[in-house]
């Protein structure tokens, strides 16, 4: 086995078996606030290179080389990793992880929470490709986007996270905004929970955006959960040529939260076997006839094809 040098010898940590053979250089992120995190933090601290162990996330980011496949590792807290500006990843081939929150089918633990702390200001702002995020339970600061894509961010792959909507408004951006081309070639979303926390009588236009011109985009495998008198007035809208949007499910807490449509698409693209708790002809949006949609279900009498194109 090749040694990592980041990782004294005997240290009892693999990070090769997290990150893959292949990856470049790994950083790892442990808080050192609490007395949890301050034992985790002095465990490590004897097992981590200083130069490859920080106490805030973005420092780490600020670390990686582009194109060189790095990792940042993100290790749990009793508390939230809180910020006051967006983690910004503006370098191809990066990987912001947190594996303890792996391992749900869908969204990820609350192992580790990213909380934006400061008014009109992103989670996390991408602007490059192939740039991957995972794990991680996400706290947006009131009606602001949590993750925005400009754009040539292609090829994204921003899986296994939850997505709490702290929407309180009916002006609330969407939780993952993508510019221009922004999410072309890659995975949008794949298997998050997108779920609404606070404010009643609130309304999100759209809670996952694609554009037309990002060819090729997929929106599939994620929940989504309306509750708190909050409406979705579109959940997923992906209007790229060849764009996918499979296998989602659109729940809602009775008739405390509510759908316009749960999926909006061009005549170019696809939606295939997505299920909701919704009324009739309100699963799908957009597309054309006998070419767009199939074996997709909304509520009724427990579940009827819902497959009208409009």
């Amino acid at each position: 086995m090749i040694q990592d040098k980041n990782i004294v010898r005997n240290a009892g940590i693999s990070p090769g078996k997290i990150a893959g053979v292949g990856c470049g250089e790994i950083y790892y992120v442990c808080k050192n606030t609490t007395a949890g995190d301050r034992a985790v933090f002095s465990w490590l601290k004897r097992r981590i290179k200083p130069s490859r162990l920080f106490t805030d996330i973005q420092s780490a980011l600020d670390k990686t080389v582009e194109c060189r496949n790095d990792y940042v590792i993100v290790y749990p807290s009793d508390s939230d990793y809180d910020i006051t500006a967006a983690l910004t990843m503006s370098k191809k081939c990066v990987h912001l992880i947190c594996p303890a929150g792996l391992g749900n089918e869908r969204g990820a633990t609350n192992a580790a929470r990213i909380h934006q702390n400061t008014a009109a200001t992103d989670v996390i702002a991408i602007s490059d490709a192939s740039i991957e995020v995972a794990g991680f339970y996400f706290k947006n600061y009131q009606n602001i986007s949590t993750i925005t894509l400009a754009a040539l961010s292609y090829a994204p792959n921003i899986h296994n996270n939850t997505f709490v909507m702290n929407i309180t408004s009916t002006t609330a951006e969407p939780v993952i905004a993508c510019s221009g081309d922004a999410g072309a070639w890659g995975t949008v979303a794949e298997r998050n929970w997108f779920v609404s926390y606070a404010g009643d009588d609130a309304t999100i236009a759209v809670i996952v955006d694609v554009g037309a011109s990002a060819t090729s985009a997929r929106v599939c495998y994620n929940d989504f959960m309306m509750g708190d008198g909050n409406t979705a007035t579109i959940g997923i809208k992906n209007l790229a040529t060849k764009g996918s949007c499979n296998y989602n499910t659109f729940a809602k807490a009775g008739a405390d939260g509510d759908y316009g449509n749960c999926i909006q698409v061009s005549s170019y693209g696809t939606a295939i076997g997505n299920r909701g708790t919704v009324e009739e002809d309100v699963m799908v949006v957009g597309g054309s006839a006998d070419e767009t949609f199939s074996d997709n279900m909304n509520g009724v009498n427990g579940g009827l094809i819902d497959d009208e194109a409009n």
